[in-house]
């Protein structure tokens, strides 16, 4: 646990940034300070490690929201409010190798089942001919015309529809939270979405957005981020583009030792 001690000392000059900003801002202060308070309390194993990731999560959440005023002040906070997110999402990573609470640890063990099994997939149909390596990894994306938001198509995306429902679709009857359990690409790219979100595009933006979410690239910060890390986990909280707060955990993807993106399991924060 020395690494996530450290963590805690890092955000001490996070905390000291933001309340410098002056006391207008002190909702924010508040804010981050409880965010440090939490990561000190995993450090010492005070609390269970569900509360601390759930209470840790929902002030960085909080702070985000709050960063709504826009001038020189706001953006010093919205860099200091990334970087301690990006430091309790660390820390989570570090609770994974030492186990989290059974409400994240299921999700992580189902990510790591799927992306397994994806990759086993993918290797086998390489072997049978029925997908080519090189068409697998193909990053040229070509838009489809009049669509919005821009769907896109690639060399496999008519492949990984035949083959990643049956692998993706039961992972999410396995988890009461479960929302979406998606593969992408390091650039963002979901080139199969869910059943729930293959609807037949009708036109409607605002409809499509909520209903048909398939061969998007979602590439947003957190969205890229879920296919280009290679970390064993990595868990973000975010609001979705619908208005939904969920978690998002993901895994990279692996296929002949090569990086293909990573599979993002989508859930609602656990009911109190």
């Amino acid at each position: 646990m020395e690494q996530i001690r450290e963590l805690s000392s890092d955000l001490d000059a996070g905390v000291e940034q933001v309340e410098l900003t002056g006391q207008h801002l002190g909702n924010i202060a508040r804010l981050a300070i409880e965010v440090e308070s939490q990561v000190s309390e995993i450090a010492q194993g005070a609390r269970s490690n569900q509360d601390q990731l759930a209470s840790l999560f929902d002030a960085v959440e909080h702070m985000r929201s709050d960063l709504a005023v826009s001038d020189e002040q706001t953006r010093q906070l919205a860099k200091a409010a990334v970087q301690m997110e990006g430091q309790a999402e660390t820390i989570s990573q570090r609770l994974a190798q030492v186990g989290l609470d059974d409400y994240h640890q299921r999700i992580y063990d189902l990510a790591r089942e799927g992306a397994r099994l994806i990759a086993e997939k993918f290797e086998a149909d390489i072997v049978q001919g029925r997908v080519s390596l090189d068409d697998l990894f193909d990053r040229n994306y070509k838009p489809v015309p009049n669509t919005s938001p821009t769907r896109f198509t690639t060399r496999f995306d008519r492949y990984t529809d035949q083959v990643l429902p049956a692998l993706q679709e039961p992972l999410l009857s396995r988890h009461e939270g479960l929302v979406f359990a998606i593969a992408c690409t390091q650039q963002g790219y979901v080139p199969t979405h869910n059943n729930a979100f293959s609807q037949p595009l009708t036109g409607d933006a605002t409809v499509d957005n909520a209903r048909n979410r398939s061969k998007r690239k979602f590439d947003d910060r957190t969205g890229i981020r879920c296919g280009s890390h290679q970390q064993p986990v990595l868990l973000q909280t975010y609001t979705r583009d619908t208005g939904e707060l969920m978690h998002d955990l993901s895994v990279p993807i692996v296929v002949n030792g090569r990086h293909w993106g990573g599979l993002r399991l989508g859930y609602k924060p656990q009911s109190r």
